[in-house]
């Protein structure tokens, strides 16, 4: 019996890199749907707990595995930003709107 293995680096990469790389990948993929069903309620907690998981292994792994965690830590927090600037445009638009309809929103 001989054991096999894949030859792609990312089949020794450790469970945390893995759960991280996933759920930075959804949070990622999350981005591109504007339905009232992914809020921040989901995509928060996918972005911190990616976020924290990337920045645990960054600190205890070597190699191609930790250029994946440096890689995904830098582009999860560009993601989140790119989306609070996104929210923050979607609220000043429709703050816009009701202003221009004449619906007084401060006292």
């Amino acid at each position: 019996m001989t054991d096999q293995k894949c030859g792609c680096p990312c089949a020794s990469f450790a469970p945390l890199t893995l759960t991280a790389c996933g759920l930075g990948l959804l949070f990622v993929i999350f981005l591109f749907f504007e339905a009232t069903t992914i809020r921040w309620w989901l995509m928060l907690p996918l972005a911190l707990v990616s976020f924290y998981l990337f920045h645990i292994q960054r600190g205890q792994t070597s190699g191609v595995e930790k250029k994946v965690c440096c890689w995904g830590y830098w582009i999860v927090i560009v993601a989140f930003l790119l989306r609070d600037m996104c929210l923050s445009g979607q609220l000043l638009a429709a703050y816009q709107r009701l202003s221009t309809a004449g619906i007084p929103l401060h006292g």
